[in-house]
């Protein structure tokens, strides 16, 4: 359950901005014909008591397991192909309507019934106005140009889905202490090397991982393609 009270404190009004946002999301998109990553939710809209604090508004949300929580290991080609398209697709939906997610991660993602849950849109963007926000990206899933204060992108999303790929296939996650070493980490160091078994995906996540954003895949609809034509 995400929740709405009115607080004066900085770090709070800034989770209440987040909550906003979402909660607006949800209500302009909720019956979008063209998405179909929402999970089961109820939006609330009048205020109400728990215990002792008071809230103003509230996003229930159905819980289900991770979309990522099974092993790729017990997998065939064609079954990994399929469950990466799945998570492509309403990164497709978001784009072709003029979004961007901005706040990619694994644990986002969710198996609504053998399809992709998609959660957390307190970060949304629209592709015609992108915002510049104080630093609010997970080191884990950032791209290097974020790392240089460039706005979040298209691209940025792209270069966060391949992070979740990758630490899906080598069921491994990326290791990093300081935010300095994360930069190191994916501004210079981060290698794209795969089990033998899935080596066919390497050339898929490479492109995603490019280094400079110029270079890496230019839509999620790229992705999806280079997905299908490249993987038999």
């Amino acid at each position: 359950m995400k929740t709405q009270r009115h607080t004066a404190d900085l770090d709070s009004l800034h989770a209440q901005q987040g909550f906003e946002r979402e909660f607006c999301f949800y209500q302009n998109h909720v019956h979008h014909q063209t998405f179909d990553f929402f999970v089961q939710h109820q939006l609330i809209h009048e205020t109400f008591q728990i215990n002792q604090t008071v809230f103003q508004q509230a996003i229930l949300c159905r819980h289900y397991a991770g979309y990522f929580d099974r092993s790729p290991l017990t997998l065939s080609t064609h079954q990994i192909k399929q469950h990466l398209l799945g998570a492509i697709e309403p990164f497709i939906q978001l784009e072709q309507s003029g979004y961007i997610h901005a706040d990619v991660k694994q644990e986002h993602f969710l198996d609504n019934q053998g399809r992709v849950g998609l959660i957390d849109f307190e970060q949304v963007q629209s592709l015609l106005s992108p915002i510049q926000q104080s630093m609010n990206a997970t080191p884990r899933y950032m791209a290097p140009e974020l790392f240089h204060g460039q706005l979040k992108s298209v691209q940025s999303d792209i270069y966060a889905l391949g992070i979740i790929f990758l630490e899906w296939l080598t069921q491994k996650r990326l290791m990093a202490t300081t935010y300095e070493d994360w930069a190191y980490l994916h501004c210079q160091h981060l290698e794209v090397e795969l089990l033998s078994e899935f080596k066919c995906f390497e050339s898929v996540l490479q492109q995603m991982l490019r280094k400079h954003k110029s270079q890496r895949l230019p839509s999620f609809g790229a992705v999806k393609s280079l997905l299908m034509t490249e993987i038999e």
